[in-house]
């Protein structure tokens, strides 16, 4: 089971690595990309919230589905969305630059990257259900890693040859992404019903009916307010990301000193992602919730109150405690909040609230406060909206009132399952 988990942490890896190398080029540098083409900061806000608007229609249709289909597994759906967005990118590359088709295809594009998010968390979370030990912190670390490398070099690129570069960058990085998502998958050692008993690990073909949409919100209220909480705080984060070239520029810097500042960024997220595993042994995962919030808090106020380039690139060092515990700490608390017939929606609703609310709020508010009134303000208002979000956190993450269905499981199942037996690979 140990030598299953570690390839699956390495497949995991390779998912993530891939998938934000394209983020990077596709939505990091959107504001460099769509500036080159004559777009204007308020044109590019309404592309990029448009876009997160589509993807709050689309998870929770897919994540849904997800939950019901006992025919068609998830991860089909997902490579069927991916090759979907490596055509508009090629179509994106061959077509002429008309303001109205690469308005339309950016849209489809990043609404399509938004909901493909949360689910390569739900794969992973159905093995880890499984009793299988896989570290996700340091595969989601891993991708930080190579968002890092790939901030320092599209930085690089861009500067040299001009944002004509950010699109072919974006498709052979997709190839990959199709690639990795195709190689996640592990036959599994099968367990007796007496060890499934004992250690919590259910058949997907046991569990119930999957909740509708209304009836999951309804049964799930204080998820809710959380969600509302977890939009807020992710405002100036997406404020931040989304308008960074425009941050940098105002305190002196360029478009390489952006890739310096996400390149930091996202390296300080591996060793807080990596450790995960242990942090969360010491203290709960509704803790590590808090505390992230409140440093969320603390970067949104630093770069606000930032004069140059150096305190900008401090700023982001506090993804180290904001973002990069956060991500692990929420996946794991929705995954031992939700009944397992509805955690790839509970999932789903985690990056409708960081990516498709806030997206949608930070983009579309974000480039018209900046075209108005300026970086400053901009900045102001994210870091109250995030403050706010904060408050929120507080008041809406509890310690789940009930023992999680399924927990990963280590050493105990690794013991049981030396016995000789049956394989089978889980539904995805």
């Amino acid at each position: 089971m140990e030598t299953i988990a570690k390839r699956l942490t390495l497949k995991f890896g390779f998912i993530q690595s891939s998938y934000w190398i394209s983020q990077c080029a596709i939505n990091s540098f959107a504001a460099v990309y769509l500036h080159a083409k004559d777009f204007e900061n308020t044109q590019i806000g309404f592309i990029l919230s448009f876009a997160a608007i589509l993807s709050m229609l689309l998870q929770p249709l897919v994540a849904s589905f997800a939950d019901k289909s006992k025919k068609i597994t998830l991860r089909y759906m997902m490579l069927v969305l991916m090759f979907i967005v490596m055509g508009l990118g090629v179509l994106l590359y061959l077509l002429p630059n008309s303001f109205l088709l690469i308005t339309i295809i950016y849209i489809l594009i990043n609404a399509i990257e938004y909901t493909l998010n949360p689910l390569f968390n739900s794969l992973a979370m159905e093995y880890m259900n499984q009793g299988v030990p896989m570290n996700y912190g340091l595969g989601r670390g891993m991708g930080s890693i190579a968002f890092a490398v790939m901030s320092i070099f599209l930085g690089f690129l861009v500067n040299r040859f001009g944002a004509d570069a950010i699109l072919p960058v974006f498709l052979l990085c997709y190839l990959l992404v199709i690639l990795s998502t195709f190689l996640f998958r592990e036959k599994l050692p099968s367990l007796s019903e007496e060890q499934k008993a004992l250690y919590g690990i259910q058949e997907a073909e046991a569990k119930e009916e999957s909740s509708n949409l209304l009836t999951f919100f309804l049964n799930h209220k204080t998820f809710m307010v959380m969600l509302c909480g977890i939009a807020m705080l992710f405002y100036s984060h997406i404020l931040i990301n989304t308008f960074l070239i425009n941050i940098m520029e105002n305190v002196g810097g360029n478009s390489s000193d952006m890739g310096v500042s996400l390149s930091i960024s996202a390296a300080l997220e591996l060793p807080t992602m990596a450790l995960f595993i242990l942090i969360v042994r010491k203290i709960k995962g509704s803790s590590l919730i808090k505390i992230s919030a409140f440093f969320f808090t603390i970067k949104a106020l630093i770069t606000l109150l930032a004069t140059n380039v150096a305190l900008v690139h401090l700023s982001m060092s506090f993804q180290l405690i904001s973002f990069a515990l956060f991500t692990p700490a929420s996946i794991y608390y929705v995954n031992d909040l939700i009944e397992r017939e509805n955690r790839v929606k509970g999932q789903s609703m985690l990056g409708v609230a960081n990516i498709g609310i806030a997206g949608t709020l930070a983009n579309l508010t974000g480039g018209r406060l900046l075209d108005t009134f300026g970086v400053g303000k901009m900045l102001l208002v994210g870091t109250i909206v995030t403050a706010l979000g904060f408050v929120l956190i507080l008041l809406s993450v509890k310690d789940p009132v009930k023992a999680p269905i399924e927990k990963p499981i280590a050493d105990p199942v690794e013991e049981l399952l030396r016995e000789p037996g049956a394989t089978k690979e889980p539904a995805i």
